[in-house]
């Protein structure tokens, strides 16, 4: 169990009686509001969405980028391995409660930034470590009643310099199948809102002016191998 108590997920934004739009979810999708709040405690030794840093670091070298910013970085594992393999880069986690408490006590590498990703379009400020980073949101966005704000936050990133953001979701229609319970929502996990299938989440996207790069399917972990998680690189669309 963390040692820290648990709180409303990202922030005072998400209460029972908040009424969020669609988010590109068909009609009839039963969302989850409020989620519980996502403490990133697992100690069973899987990893999670493991492709999704090694692609980031690839993306960074192939830009010339040598600074990563993981948005809702949860206890920054992945990260933090990453850091042993490309000491010489910087490295900013974003999160919220327990989880950056954590990071701040746990990690001496790294910048730790404390942001409420329901409320704020302008996370990390630092003009430098935008310019020379790549983004990574890693699976964050389903947990979010208002994921609108950080897919701005992350626009606005890339807007001020950034090379581009690897984003992972889970994909629903690998997961469960149309006329299985969980296919409408909501989710089995109790800490997502929603969780959506790969049409939709493109869809998602392009609604707040990201341009998809490229689109796969990636492990959701490494003990199980399914590619039943939506791996994207998008950029900003500028015009």
């Amino acid at each position: 169990m963390s040692e820290f108590p648990a709180q409303p997920p990202y922030g005072p934004a998400q209460t029972p009686d908040a009424q969020p739009n669609t988010h590109c979810l068909p009609a009839g999708y039963v969302q989850r509001i409020p989620p519980d709040y996502f403490v990133d405690e697992d100690e069973d030794g899987i990893v999670w969405q493991p492709d999704v840093y090694p692609y980031a670091a690839a993306v960074a070298l192939k830009h010339g980028r040598d600074t990563i910013i993981d948005i809702g970085c949860g206890r920054a594992e992945k990260l933090a391995g990453l850091a042993r393999q490309y000491p010489q880069w910087r490295f900013v986690g974003v999160d919220y409660g327990a989880n950056i408490q954590w990071c701040r006590q746990r990690w001496q590498f790294g910048q730790w930034v404390e942001a409420d990703l329901e409320n704020d379009l302008r996370p990390v400020t630092d003009r430098d470590a935008i310019s020379r980073s790549v983004i990574i949101c890693s699976d964050v966005l389903e947990h979010l009643v208002h994921p609108d704000i950080a897919a701005a936050a992350i626009r606005t990133l890339l807007l001020d310099g950034a090379a581009k953001a690897v984003l992972s979701t889970p994909a629903r229609e690998r997961k469960v199948l149309p006329g299985q319970a969980e296919f409408n929502g909501p989710p089995d996990n109790p800490t997502h809102v929603r969780e959506w299938a790969s049409d939709e989440f493109r869809a998602f996207l392009r609604s707040r002016h990201l341009v998809i790069e490229e689109f796969s399917y990636t492990r959701r972990n490494d003990a199980d191998g399914a590619p039943t998680t939506q791996l994207v690189l998008a950029d900003a669309r500028r015009s």
